[in-house]
């Protein structure tokens, strides 16, 4: 068996350590502290990894054709994990709209639960979803030819994103659809198909092109075509994002074997749980909170979401392997 990569679990134990950040900070606290080249990194990480970690399962598994990606077993393997644990939070989210707040009419119970249910981050449920049903075709391209099929889709990434501009894709469409992470899931892809071939003397200067351009775009106000929406979280970051990854993957091989990183691994291991809960956290409760002093308020934050997180990462895992026995 493939001994497990700790470096990954604590780089999503990281990201989900800033997402709650970022909804615990004004913007204006993030922005001074260039949060747009490390924190608000976050859900691109994410993605990257989707990518390199679909791909090399894909890898192991030695799929090579369509039909074996597209098969309906392993595919609703992959979507009901995302899938079970968002319906358990949108339910207890519809319950208290009925017990504690006004209710709700039909129209919004279903748009709801097609875009996410409530809470900030919300979308990212069908982002992901959406990537994990695209990710074979990107792997099987990038799979074909390491280079051209990844420059290829970085312009396909900016022209299906140009397009979306072009046709005026209300921002709370765009919100919930995957286009602008498409070339993160590239990148992640690549990275798995090409784990020790990296040629530094052309990712760092792309590196610094991408922080160049997420700094102009937050603090110079740049505004090219695809920038309507989310900021810099289009293609042309995604190397910076990659050059993170790069480095929290290789730079030194965690065994987790003290407190903190041991807390990471679980952390990251539970990220999609306790992005879950902070997402129930910020919508309903935080507001009570929010006066206390900042410094005890982001302690609150970040505890209530990563230990109920983990206590519901804890409780589906047992619950599933109850019904497998």
């Amino acid at each position: 068996m493939k001994k497990r990569n700790h470096n990954i679990d604590i780089i999503k134990g990281l990201a989900i350590i800033a997402v709650i950040l970022i909804h615990s900070l004004s913007e204006e606290v993030l922005l001074a502290i260039l949060s747009p080249l490390y924190i608000w990194q976050a859900v691109p990480v994410f993605m990257l990894l989707a990518g390199y970690n679909t791909a090399a399962s894909f890898q192991r598994r030695g799929y090579a054709s369509l039909n074996q990606f597209y098969n309906m077993s392993f595919l609703y393997s992959k979507v009901e994990r995302l899938l079970y644990p968002f319906l358990f939070i949108w339910i207890i989210q519809v319950i208290v709209h009925f017990v504690m707040l006004d209710g709700l009419s039909f129209t919004s119970l279903v748009t709801s639960l097609l875009t996410g249910g409530w809470g900030p981050g919300s979308y990212f449920i069908l982002v992901i979803i959406q990537a994990t049903l695209i990710l074979p075709l990107i792997y099987m391209l990038v799979k074909k030819s390491l280079t051209a099929g990844t420059i290829a889709l970085f312009f396909i990434s900016i022209l299906v994103d140009a397009f979306c501009m072009l046709i005026d894709v209300p921002g709370s469409v765009y919100r919930v659809i995957v286009v602008r992470y498409i070339f993160a899931l590239v990148l992640g892809v690549w990275l798995a198909l090409n784990p020790k071939k990296i040629n530094y003397r052309w990712l760092i200067p792309l590196a610094i092109v991408s922080a160049v351009y997420i700094v102009g775009v937050y603090y110079q106000e740049w505004n090219f075509f695809i920038e309507r929406y989310w900021q810099s979280q289009h293609a042309p970051s995604y190397f910076w994002t990659l050059l993170l990854v790069i480095i929290g993957l290789k730079a030194y091989q965690f065994k987790a074997e003290n407190p903190v990183s041991r807390l990471l691994v679980k952390m990251g291991q539970a990220s999609y749980h306790i992005f879950l809960v902070q997402m129930f956290y910020f919508w309903l409760i935080s507001d009570s909170v929010s006066n206390l002093p900042l410094i005890i308020y982001l302690l609150l934050s970040l505890i209530i979401s990563i230990v109920f997180g983990r206590l519901f990462f804890n409780a589906e895992n047992s619950i599933r392997k109850t019904l497998k026995n």
